[in-house]
């Protein structure tokens, strides 16, 4: 009985100490934690995009925090590639997506992964990445020739992949969320 209470006291402190580290939005907005969980390709900075509207380049073990007003959103990362999650935010919770970088042709690509909140894999790396990497402040907006050029080829690609019965993109659901 004394195995099963110490265990239930380290797995709820354990659980306190996660949800303290999480901050909490702005009363009727949504938070999405944007991160990169792995390190692979760490010398390139993903470019991150909430449908037309540049984020900023994220840096391998780095993450930010990007406050938006809740509903449908369209969050994408390009590098050699172009991937995409289309989300669907409720206000007052958190979300969490991580950017995997994978091995490409030329230099590495880019994968956009929404986290589940009761996937174990997914709380791991979270802790992790909220412990052991930096907070970026990378959401600038700057939109240059070339990043407005970058986002209509984008939307022109995601248009035609959309509605194709196999698609690869990705849903961030409203159940989705992560606790503070």
């Amino acid at each position: 009985m004394k195995k099963y209470i110490l265990f239930f006291l380290v797995t709820l402190s354990v659980s306190f100490a996660f949800s303290q580290t999480l901050k909490k939005p702005k009363q009727g907005k949504s938070l999405v934690y944007i991160m990169r969980s792995n390190s692979l390709g760490s010398a390139l900075n993903f470019r991150v995009y909430d449908k037309d509207k540049f984020l900023g380049a994220l840096p391998s073990k780095a993450y930010f925090t990007y406050e938006c007003d809740p509903g449908a959103h369209l969050f994408w990362a390009a590098s050699e590639n172009r991937d995409y999650v289309e989300a669907s935010l409720e206000a007052d919770k958190v979300y969490v997506i991580d950017l995997r970088a994978k091995v490409g042709m030329f230099i590495a690509a880019v994968g956009v992964e929404p986290y589940e909140p009761n996937n174990e894999k997914h709380v791991k790396r979270l802790k992790k990445v909220l412990k052991k990497h930096i907070s970026a402040n990378v959401v600038d907006g700057n939109l240059t020739d070339e990043k407005e050029e970058n986002i209509a080829k984008a939307m022109e690609a995601y248009e035609k992949i959309k509605d194709k019965e196999f698609s690869k993109i990705k849903k961030l659901l409203p159940n989705m969320n992560f606790k503070f």
